[in-house]
């Protein structure tokens, strides 16, 4: 067998930790230059090292000095982003078991989360290896292990807040791929997504939002599309809560806050031009409204069903023909104010959905 046909070894870890000076509880963290120097170093090994064929036991003696306080604490911040990115590829290698208790873990995904603070500066000198642990995370999908932990919801809101508050569209696509990605996989993984986390999406569809935010507001059109199957259950529930509070008399025996119910409304338009199938279990909602006794609240569902009939491009009367039924009828609706609505979205009809405007004229 020739040199280049022989079978290569188990790889090991060849950086020699010389992270700390003394021992034990008075161990500290060498100087800045020093220490950057070596964890640049080691972050690079680690990063050219193969999980199949790694060593493991090599790693041990790393993957517990990383994780000192000392370290993930430093006020350097270019020190915190390498000790990150050498912990990511830990979990890389470690795959599919975690090196950490559950308690480690918990500080290793909190950790990780302040460093992602830092990717809404692209021209920061250690951007790359910002989004270096962001690639990381999406692609050995490190966020699995987040659904095994205690504190899980607590990760998931603060995940979500992070990253749709650092994007921007001055990012790379890819970069916005890999957010979106680690994203996905908590919605994925965790046993109930946290409604704080449904209400950092559903922010997003917002007008203003997307006005000030573009590319937040297209991650929240990709993570709707890519799990539509879970968030559904929990977008209908937002829906209800909302309406059923907004519409409850108050205790002083004020009326309902057709305010709150009328921003609803509005933002399950906004779904409907992005994320349509997303509203499966709202448009039943809103038919519903359309029989209400609040003669407000059916007039605002008139409206809100009037232009998603209308919308180009979108058949959501052959797909909820009771809903259609239940619209045309509203052409007779005992309120004037309903009855104004009605006409006025019929209109829109007779513009954009010929078919639609057809049926209209033979009743």
């Amino acid at each position: 067998m020739s040199e280049s046909e022989e079978v290569a070894g188990p790889q090991s870890l060849s950086f020699e930790p010389k992270l700390f000076v003394g021992s034990g509880n008075r161990a500290k963290t060498v100087a800045v230059a020093s220490l950057t120097s070596q964890l640049k170093k080691l972050s690079q090994e680690l990063s050219d090292l193969d999980q199949e064929t790694v060593d493991v036991r090599s790693l041990d003696l790393v993957t517990k000095q990383l994780l000192t306080k000392s370290l993930i604490n430093h006020k350097d911040p270019g020190i915190r982003i390498y000790v990150a990115c050498c912990i990511a590829d830990l979990l890389r290698l470690y795959a599919p078991d975690a090196p950490y208790s559950p308690s480690e873990l918990e500080t290793i995904f909190t950790f990780f989360a302040r460093q992602l603070q830092n990717l809404s500066d692209t021209n920061g000198h250690y951007y790359p290896l910002y989004t270096y642990l962001l690639e990381s995370l999406a692609t050995v999908k490190c966020m699995a292990l987040v659904a095994e932990l205690d504190d899980s919801e607590s990760l998931v809101v603060q995940y979500f807040r992070v990253l749709f508050e650092v994007i921007r569209p001055t990012q790379a696509r890819q970069v916005h791929n890999y957010m979106t990605e680690v994203l996905q996989q908590l919605i994925e993984e965790v046993e109930q997504v946290s409604q704080a986390a449904i209400d950092i999406i559903l922010l997003q569809f917002l007008r203003k939002r997307q006005e000030e935010n573009p590319a937040a507001y297209q991650m929240a059109c990709d993570i709707g599309n890519a799990t539509t199957d879970i968030l559904q259950k929990y977008v209908c529930q937002y829906f209800n809560d909302v309406i059923t509070s907004a519409s409850r008399p108050q205790e002083d025996g004020s009326k309902a806050d057709m305010n709150d119910i009328r921003t609803a409304h509005h933002l399950i338009l906004e779904l409907n031009k992005a994320t349509p199938a997303l509203l499966l279990s709202v448009v039943p909602q809103i038919e519903l409204e359309l029989g209400v006794e609040n003669a407000e609240l059916r007039a605002i569902a008139t409206q809100i069903l009037g232009e998603m009939l209308a919308e180009k491009g979108f058949t959501l009367a052959k797909r909820y023909n009771s809903t259609w039924r239940a619209w045309q009828r509203r052409r007779a609706d005992p309120s004037v104010q309903v009855r104004i609505e009605w006409v006025s979205k019929a209109v829109a009809l007779f513009q954009h959905q010929p078919q639609l405007a057809r049926e209209l004229n033979e009743m």
